[in-house]
């Protein structure tokens, strides 16, 4: 843990975002799944491009696919040879529902699945952003039924993932966020059943031979207290859910990675006032160790009806202009 910033170090930090993972579907579309339209596949290309536009009108730095015909975070991966479809659960404390995959043998066959499921080409003039699930989350929220000890079934799956993240970084894509729910949620509940250094490890394996930058982002818990573990992970970015971590608890450290930081509530229809939220944060920031900063959402905006996710894409974009003008002391 180090001081905090130096007093007499003026903050210059040019702050960028992104607003990543699975967006709310369209009522048009909700109805068109349901009713299993033959013309499926089209609308959601439509819903994607729509989407894309409000990313680019709020003036995100990064635009990523929405991502709205990804059933669950995981669903995708059932393509995989060697796992096959589950039961329905909840995800963590929402009323959603993701299918477990079932791992029955080898995990084989992979490398493209989430590359196929992107709309890349709607994005070539863009700085691209993407998501994948951590290797901890993926490896709880499912199954093993064939590798013989968690340590194997955690690489397993890590190096799945490094194959995959690979495939978008060849597609431009400068970063991939790896959600991971399940590392703030449990250890923030206290539940040490897997050893951080463990995780540490298979996060490793992620991101080893990617030049893309990779992030590690918890939420669903406060990570304030494994913060200097996070700190020693090996990736090129952290990041906090501020609407369960306090920016005020990290605010000690000398951040040599980038800070992602969940400003916008993406469980919470209320909508953020501007100019205090970027105050806050021009505040906070000042007193901060941390080389780039990235202002995002506080999780997938999925759970927000579709015109309060429109609603909170576009401020962030104002949150971040507003807070970029404070740091350049362009307004009080």
């Amino acid at each position: 843990m180090g001081k905090g910033k130096d007093k007499d170090v003026e903050a210059s930090i040019e702050v960028e975002n992104y607003a990543v993972g699975i967006y709310p579907r369209s009522q048009l579309l909700v109805t068109a799944t349901r009713k299993n339209h033959p013309n499926l596949a089209e609308l959601f290309r439509k819903g994607k491009q729509s989407w894309i536009n409000v990313q680019r009108r709020a003036g995100l730095t990064y635009v990523a696919d929405p991502m709205i015909d990804w059933d669950d975070i995981f669903r995708p991966f059932a393509k995989v040879k060697g796992i096959s479809l589950g039961p329905l659960n909840r995800f963590f404390e929402t009323n959603t529902f993701y299918r477990r995959l079932i791992v029955n043998d080898a995990l084989d066959g992979y490398g493209s699945i989430a590359r196929s499921m992107l709309a890349l080409d709607l994005m070539k003039e863009d700085r691209k952003v993407a998501s994948l699930p951590d290797p901890y989350t993926f490896s709880m929220l499912n199954e093993n039924r064939y590798y013989k000890s968690y340590e194997e079934y955690l690489f397993a799956v890590a190096d799945m993932l490094n194959a995959e993240a690979k495939a978008l970084a060849r597609e431009g894509v400068e970063i991939i966020q790896l959600n991971a729910p399940s590392l703030a949620y449990e250890f923030s509940n206290g539940k040490r059943e897997v050893e951080l250094a463990l995780i540490k490890d298979a996060i490793g394996r992620v991101k080893k031979g990617l030049k893309s930058k990779i992030y590690l982002y918890p939420y669903f818990g406060n990570v304030a207290g494994i913060f200097d573990e996070l700190l020693d992970m090996k990736v090129d970015g952290i990041g906090i859910d501020a609407s369960s971590t306090k920016l005020t608890s990290i605010v000690d450290y000398n951040i040599d990675k980038d800070l992602v930081i969940g400003i916008v509530d993406a469980m919470n229809t209320r909508l953020e006032e501007v100019k205090s939220t970027a105050s806050a944060l021009h505040f906070i920031l000042d007193r901060m160790d941390v080389k780039h900063v990235v202002l995002a959402t506080s999780n997938s905006l999925e759970y927000l009806p579709y015109r309060f996710a429109v609603k909170k894409v576009s401020i962030l974009g104002k949150i971040t202009r507003l807070l970029n003008a404070k740091q350049k002391g362009l307004t009080p």
